[in-house]
């Protein structure tokens, strides 16, 4: 998953301040942690397997359809989360919602769920049952950003300064990363985004915050999901996605061109695109952006991974792109904002949903998109 603007904005003005922020749910922090850990050295973890995360904080009043499309987010007019059917996008149903408590929750599987606390334990939810297991206990550094693997059986997280992942084998740091200076943001080129690749095989690691290390301490890092080892690492990139199949990495670098890394071929130049937040399909063959246009506001644009090829589907005033399905993409109006931090465009209230095949754009009644399920789908379903 990759942090948000907003979060982003907060973080790096309380890391200014010399402090750290327990309330600010996936952000970076410069507190101190310990030197860095080999990648392939475990730290037995806290935390006996199979302990209870307590009592579920999200509660579904409807089972789970087998294989249907869901949908964490919020519903126009109620800011509760929830967890959304949108198989048939004209008949979407709530089916579970999340107390108040529980934040940044995402997908682990089609029935189970993650989210952190208050606390900031990280836990995980059988959408089915309600039981829940603790997956980290509450840390000295805040917040933690944090994914899930393809199959559900792993998770990897920052807890402040250190790089985890955690396996049914164990909790292991994968390394130590620099603190987080305090300065400035700019939501247009800063951006943290942790995920494991569609087929499973790495991790990546793509920030602008933890700056300054090399090797297995770089801001830009892919590592193998089975054991951790560092396999490709860089500094200078930012707003980084996995798309294709098989899974690759895509990241841009700061003067605005895209680059790709290939486990087999390696790193290759692709487009001039000064993309912002990129996104892609559950089936690869897509990325969407968000693209500055002259007055400052977004618009949303469309990369095509096969053809090396872009196309702008909307007009200006749109940001913030999730795909809902491999032909559906969400995104937020915005507007112009003179007051705003950095003079920022604003959201302006309305949602939309812009369809692939169609080329069309409808209002959506989903106020907010958190994460979309299936993350990932053969092409061509």
């Amino acid at each position: 998953m990759r942090l948000s603007g907003v979060v982003i904005v907060a973080a790096l003005a309380i890391a200014a301040c010399g402090g750290s922020s327990s309330s600010s749910r996936t952000s970076p922090s410069p507190s101190v942690q310990p030197t860095a850990t080999s990648s392939t050295s475990a730290s037995p973890s806290s935390i006996p397997t199979g302990t209870s995360g307590g009592a579920a904080l999200v509660h579904c009043t409807t089972a789970v359809p087998a294989g249907d499309n869901l949908v964490i987010g919020t519903v126009t007019g109620d800011p509760t989360i929830v967890v959304r059917d949108i198989q048939d996008p004209a008949n979407a149903k709530n089916l579970c919602q999340f107390d108040t408590g529980a934040t940044s929750p995402q997908f682990v599987s089609a029935t189970q769920v993650a989210y952190e606390t208050g606390s900031n334990q990280l836990i995980k939810v059988d959408l089915a049952t309600g039981s829940t297991t603790l997956l980290a206990g509450s840390g000295g550094s805040g917040s933690r950003q944090f994914a899930a693997s393809p199959d559900g059986q792993s998770i990897t997280y920052l807890d402040g300064n250190a790089w985890h992942l955690l396996t049914p084998s164990g909790d292991r740091v994968l390394t130590t990363l620099p603190a987080v200076p305090g300065r400035g943001v700019n939501p247009d080129e800063d951006d943290s985004f942790l995920s494991f690749s569609p087929d499973g095989l790495y991790i990546a690691l793509v920030q602008t915050f933890h700056v300054g290390g090399t090797g297995a301490t770089a801001p830009d890092q892919v590592r193998k999901a089975t054991d951790g080892s560092l396999v490709y690492s860089t500094s200078g990139m930012t707003m980084g996605v996995w798309a294709s199949v098989p899974s690759r990495l895509f990241f841009r670098d700061s003067a605005g061109t895209v680059h790709r890394w290939d486990p087999s071929s390696g790193l290759s130049s692709m487009l001039p695109l000064h993309w912002i937040q990129p996104r892609s399909s559950p089936d690869g063959r897509w990325i969407a952006y968000t693209f500055r246009t002259s007055s400052g506001l977004g618009g949303i644009g469309l990369y095509s991974v096969q053809a090396n090829s872009v196309s702008n589907t909307t007009p200006p005033g749109r940001s913030q792109a999730r795909f809902l399905s491999n032909d559906l993409v969400w995104y937020i109006g915005e507007r112009a904002c003179s007051t705003c931090l950095g003079g920022q465009p604003t959201p302006t209230g309305v949602t939309f949903i812009y369809e692939i095949a169609g080329a069309s754009e409808v209002v959506s009644r989903l106020s907010g998109v958190l994460d979309a399920w299936p993350h990932s789908t053969p092409p061509g379903l």
